[in-house]
């Protein structure tokens, strides 16, 4: 299935009027979109499809389906053929955005192209959402945290794409990152890490902490940051933000409005969001919900049950937990 097989919205934009159909679905041309987009000349719009399709190639997609190449014969008067291309709706995103074109027509592009799903690409995420869920739940987490994961892990690609495109080298994504992360729960990575007990280890001359830190955020945690990079992603494309500078305004206001929202939550749950629990150590599903929460009021919780490394299976297998505290002990 291609990515144009889902049915249009019903607008009345000028680049409905320019929309053709075929035996793979829905597609324009780059010579109509050209003066839609305020571009006079074939050869400045073939530098903008260039740009284009080398971000095309970067973000690992085939050029060719997205940029399908068309040589249209002559007219009868003569002449020489005329090259064209076959856009998909994801290479009309990428035109726009390497057109860099401004004001109200940037603007109802940007719009109408972004608006638009790959629907391959949404049936092979609903597939890998579901294998990962089943994996998640396997490990012990619960479905409802298994499944919050999983939008975080799709929210955190999606602004990485744009990272991508948008100029951003790959050695400033932990930057970004960072800086996203400690405007919207108040500590860096590192500190939250150590907040969760992760182990430390020696990477030659450096001290670490070993391991991702998502999966051993609560579910709550989870949402906040699925909330920052949507923000994130938002306003990158709303602004049509390119570079360091101005990408890392967008995560700055990004991270203000998750840590209202988190600000918020706290104010009515009467509780800190940011939380000691590791997920990784603790998942709260399975045999683990029934364990005492270690953020229980007290702030230490009365079995510390991380401590036993409880064998889960050993569990089912014995009839017998492996720890004394534990309340599945028979």
């Amino acid at each position: 299935m291609s990515d144009n097989s889902l049915p249009m919205r019903p607008t009345n934009t000028p680049f409905d009027t320019i929309r053709h159909e075929d035996e793979r679905g829905a597609y324009w041309t780059a010579r109509e979109l050209m003066p839609l987009l305020e571009y006079s000349t074939w050869q400045k719009f073939s530098e903008v499809l260039q740009r284009a399709m080398e971000d095309c190639e970067k973000a690992g997609r085939p050029v060719d389906e997205h940029f399908n190449l068309l040589v249209k014969n002559p007219s009868p008067k003569g002449g020489r053929p005329q090259t064209d291309y076959r856009l998909t709706r994801y290479a009309c995103r990428l035109v726009v955005m390497a057109s860099r074109v401004g004001g109200d027509v940037a603007a109802l592009a940007r719009t109408y192209f972004s608006d638009m799903v790959d629907a391959a690409e949404e049936a092979d995420i609903a597939e890998w959402q579901q294998r990962a869920i089943r994996s998640y739940i396997a490990k012990g987490y619960s479905l409802e945290w298994a499944q919050t994961r999983v939008k975080d892990i799709l929210a955190r690609n999606a602004l990485t794409h744009e990272w991508y495109v948008r100029d951003i080298r790959e050695d400033e994504y932990a930057i970004l990152t960072d800086q996203l992360h400690m405007g919207t729960f108040g500590l860096s990575v590192a500190e939250h890490k150590a907040l969760k007990d992760f182990p430390i280890v020696k990477r030659g001359k450096r001290l670490t902490y070993r391991g991702d830190l998502p999966p051993a955020m609560t579910m709550t945690e989870l949402a906040l940051n699925t909330l920052a990079s949507i923000a994130a992603r938002e306003l990158h494309i709303a602004r049509d933000s390119r570079g360091h500078d101005t990408i890392s305004r967008d995560v700055d206001d990004a991270a203000r409005i998750a840590a209202n929202a988190r600000r918020e939550l706290e104010e009515q749950a009467g509780r800190p969001i940011v939380s000691r629990r590791n997920m990784v150590q603790n998942p709260d599903g399975g045999l683990w919900a029934r364990l005492p929460n270690p953020d229980d009021p007290d702030g230490e919780s009365e079995y510390p049950h991380d401590r036993w490394r409880v064998s889960r299976a050993a569990c089912r297998l014995s009839g017998r937990c492996a720890a004394p505290c534990c309340p599945c002990a028979t």
